[in-house]
C-alpha cells in the first residue's frame, strides 16, 4: 500500500503536510508558523534537493506522507505527516517502519522541541 511519490503527487503531498501540520498550530513557534504551513513549491524544492517522499494512499488521497534524504552515512527524515482524521490508526507507524527498512545506517528524525505528540511517536 505504501508507495514512492512522484512529481504528479506534489499537490497530494502539499495537502497532506498542510492538513497534518494543523495539529501543531499554536505548538510550533509562532515565528516558524505560516498559513499554509508549507508552500506548494516546497515539496518540489525538497525533491530537487534529494528528498524522496513516500505516501500512504487511500481513495485517491494520501493520508500519510514521509520523506527521506541520504546525507553521507545518515538518512534524514524531515516530514512525517498523517492527516488529522487518520492519526492514531497506525498509518505513521507503517510509513516509519517502511522508511527505516530503506535506510542503511543511522536515521535522524527532527521535530520541534514543543511537539510532544511527535516526540512520543
Amino acid at each position: 500500500m505504501i508507495r514512492r511519490c512522484e512529481d504528479r503527487d506534489l499537490e497530494l503531498i502539499f495537502a497532506t503536510i498542510s492538513d497534518g501540520a494543523g495539529a501543531y498550530k499554536g505548538i510550533i513557534p509562532a515565528d516558524c508558523w505560516a498559513e499554509p504551513y508549507r508552500t506548494r513549491e516546497k515539496p518540489k524544492h525538497e525533491i530537487d534537493e534529494g528528498f524522496v517522499f513516500w505516501g500512504f494512499p487511500l481513495n485517491r488521497i494520501l493520508i500519510g506522507a514521509m520523506d527521506i534524504q541520504k546525507v553521507r552515512d545518515v538518512t534524514r527524515l524531515q516530514h512525517a505527516t498523517v492527516r488529522t482524521g487518520s492519526q492514531k490508526q497506525g498509518v505513521g507507524a507503517e510509513l516509519l517502519s517502511h522508511l527505516k527498512r530503506l535506510a542503511n545506517g543511522p536515521v535522524r528524525i527532527g521535530t520541534w522541541a514543543e511537539a510532544a505528540r511527535a516526540i512520543r511517536f
